[in-house]
């Protein structure tokens, strides 16, 4: 094992190194907080420049919370089976990602929809309504046989010492949207996302066995246990795709093409205030570019919707 040449299996990035992809997206992309990397390492086949990276503290917790703690603490953190895990499962996020073993309740449709009252539980509702319910399900899950696995990297990829095998994106729905658009735009793919399965199924785990872009909108696990922000979404990206997201966000500043509008959202824009008479009165970048002047706002005054309501 002395004269293993592990690098011989390191990935060529060209200019666009992990640490740049991270630092890149953050700037363009105004993110909050670091995009994660996630990197999969079957029996065997950890180098051993990785080992010091390998957990072995006392805080237990299961993995979304060490992506929280790269996001936004710059740790990196190598998961070695349910060693990290606190047990008993808070939930079923470590078995997708291939750390420990599905519970076999799972299957039979009973951890979402019925408590175990041979565990001494108390009868709860659940997220199914049934056991039925909870196995249709099922058929969109994504999980990695924990045979497979002996760690689970996590990092930020402004500081990964790993080819990530997937990064994602915690971020706000119109970051989201910039970033899948600069993946579509030179194959017009556009991206999947799901909202029944945990996001670690749906997101991570999807984006590595299927080698496409996937987003959720969440899980009670990544508002609840994770801790995410309820305005924000995951969006997973296979790593080999990151650079190219990347140079077309680039692209994009270089050239000149507007990322995000500052005007105000929703109802507080002068031109959703419009009566029901009268001209449409066009969004103010549009008619920057036909010359033309802004409209005063109407002078009627204009109530809310949160006011409305409560009469």
């Amino acid at each position: 094992m002395s004269d293993y040449d592990w690098s011989i299996y390191d990935r060529d990035w060209g200019e666009w190194t992990p640490k740049r992809q991270g630092d890149h997206l953050i700037e363009e992309l105004k993110l909050h907080g670091d995009p994660i990397a996630l990197a999969w390492f079957p029996h065997g086949s950890l180098p051993p420049k990785l080992e010091t990276h390998i957990y072995r503290g006392e805080l237990k917790m299961v993995h979304c919370q060490f992506m929280q703690r790269a996001r936004f603490r710059g740790e990196t953190y190598i998961l070695e089976g349910a060693k990290s895990n606190p047990g008993p499962p808070v939930c079923n996020g470590d078995a997708y990602t291939g750390l420990c073993e599905v519970t076999p309740r799972l299957g039979p449709g009973l951890v979402h929809s019925r408590s175990d009252p041979s565990a001494g539980l108390n009868a709860r509702i659940g997220i199914f309504g049934s056991p039925a319910a909870s196995r249709r399900s099922l058929v969109n899950y994504y999980h990695i046989v924990p045979s497979d696995i002996q760690y689970l990297a996590i990092a930020p990829l402004s500081d990964c010492p790993f080819d990530p095998d997937v990064v994602t994106l915690i971020c706000d729905p119109r970051q989201a949207t910039m970033a899948l658009r600069a993946l579509q735009y030179h194959n017009g793919l556009a991206a999947l996302g799901e909202t029944g399965p945990g996001t670690c199924s749906s997101s991570w785990v999807a984006a590595y066995l299927t080698g496409e872009p996937r987003y959720t909108l969440g899980c009670h696990g990544v508002f609840g246990t994770m801790g995410i922000d309820p305005t924000e979404v995951c969006v997973s990206i296979p790593g080999e795709l990151v650079p190219t997201m990347c140079a077309v966000l680039k692209t994009w500043r270089e050239k000149g093409k507007p990322m995000f509008t500052e005007e105000p959202p929703n109802e507080e824009r002068d031109f959703i205030h419009a009566p029901y008479q009268g001209p449409y009165r066009a969004h103010a970048r549009i008619q920057h570019e036909r010359g033309e002047e802004k409209p005063e706002p109407e002078s009627e005054e204009y109530v809310p919707w949160a006011e409305r309501r409560k009469s």
